[in-house]
């Protein structure tokens, strides 16, 4: 039973993964103009994607490919509430492209195939491309599309990197006699258009908070003065400082005239949400959880439900609300467009209410049957009958 139970999460994750590592690839530019057709019914593997590079590229021309974070075939017949369609270069140079709807480790597949000694990667920032790009460093072009904004939506993400990779494609093709430009990504998204519901990523919702050493992710934070409550969602700057010495870690957060100071401790391979500091133009104020806080090192913390840090003692309560929260801090200096949630701990249990509720009417249910099975397994019927023919049956007092 413990071998099944191992086995089975392992085939889930195996699965989940093939799927997830799947992507489309839109290549143009001076391809070798081969009677290669795309099928869209159809996943292209590693391999054939692979051979489909050494035929399209077999001119020897600079490559360029454009790495998005997610993308998926929706995304190219997505549209604006506006009706503009964000990737209007890509659909300029149908007829000069090949499209795969469906490709299996297509970074995996580029990277092998590209000489390691002619390759640049470069990332395009919100303050544009990371490095120079040198005439004669190589062949192959890496560009990692990393300008995300918390207050983009996906159309005008996408919108701007299509002016990227058209201002780009131009200036290489003004350089070189032979340009191919790949667009790709490393994970799948799902995109519907603007008007629905999209399906919720942590790394791109813009509810997600990437600062210095620190991951949050909150569906609301509130912040509640006795009965008054004030939303905080207007984040202008923040800090961290670190110390190596105690484990600690500090994160202030300013949403205009109220300041916010979240103070981690890392110990014993777990660390701990300790408090929240409050800073009001006339008060200080250091609020304390209602429930314990905490995770294994390198987990994230995960609760859909109210995690409140309020007032311990003084005249006027406060208090700081995280509705729908996740949060990892990492005790380092890092990168904020390169923070992932790790594997995440619950605030609910495996027995929840709503579980707790059905085992008790199921208990109540399997005691009521069983009483009634003893009751009637616990029925005598009469094993003696009257003749009215014969002598009388007399039954003792004792019997």
């Amino acid at each position: 039973m413990a071998y099944c139970r191992l086995v089975f999460p392992l085939l889930v994750l195996s699965v989940v993964q093939s799927y997830a590592s799947s992507v489309p690839v839109f290549l143009w530019g001076d391809l070798s103009k081969t009677s290669l057709k795309s099928n869209p019914l159809a996943a292209v593997s590693e391999k054939e994607f692979e051979d489909v590079l050494k035929e399209e590229l077999s001119g020897d021309p600079f490559t360029v490919i454009f790495i998005e974070e997610t993308l998926s075939v929706e995304d190219f017949s997505s549209k604006t509430l506006d009706g503009e369609v964000p990737l209007k270069y890509l659909r300029s140079n149908l007829g000069d492209s090949y499209y795969l709807p469906s490709v299996s480790n297509a970074l995996e597949a580029l990277n092998s195939f590209a000489d390691v000694e002619k390759e640049n990667h470069v990332k395009l920032t919100e303050n544009g491309l990371s490095a120079e790009i040198e005439p004669e460093g190589g062949k192959f072009l890496f560009i990692e599309l990393k300008d995300a904004n918390e207050k983009d939506t996906r159309a005008e993400l996408l919108r701007r990197h299509n002016d990227v990779m058209e201002d780009m494609f131009a200036k290489l093709h003004n350089r070189y006699e032979k340009v191919v430009a790949i667009y790709t990504a490393r994970n799948p998204s799902w995109t519907v258009s603007e008007s629905h519901r999209v399906r919720r990523q942590a790394t791109e919702d813009n509810k997600v908070y990437r600062l210095d050493g620190l991951l949050l992710y909150v569906e609301d934070l509130m912040l509640t003065e006795l009965n008054k409550t004030i939303h905080l969602d207007n984040l202008e700057s923040s800090t961290s400082t670190f110390n190596d010495t105690s484990n600690t870690m500090t994160t202030s957060m300013k949403f205009g005239a109220d300041e916010i100071q979240l103070n981690f401790v890392h110990k014993n391979g777990y660390w701990t949400f300790e408090n929240v500091v409050l800073t009001r133009p006339s008060t200080i104020e250091v609020l304390y959880p209602e429930l314990e806080v905490y995770s294994l090192s390198e987990w994230s913390y995960r609760c859909a439900e109210n995690v409140t840090f309020a007032s311990v003692n003084g005249t006027i309560n406060y208090a700081v609300t995280f509705r729908d929260m996740q949060v990892q801090p990492f005790f380092k200096t890092t990168n904020a467009s390169d923070l992932v949630f790790g594997d995440t701990f619950n605030c609910i249990g495996f027995f929840s209410v709503p579980i707790w509720s059905g085992l008790f009417v199921v208990f109540i249910f399997l005691a009521i049957t069983f009483y009634g099975i003893m009751m009637m397994l616990d029925i005598r019927t009469m094993d003696r009958f009257d003749d009215p023919k014969g002598k009388t049956i007399t039954i003792n007092a004792a019997e």
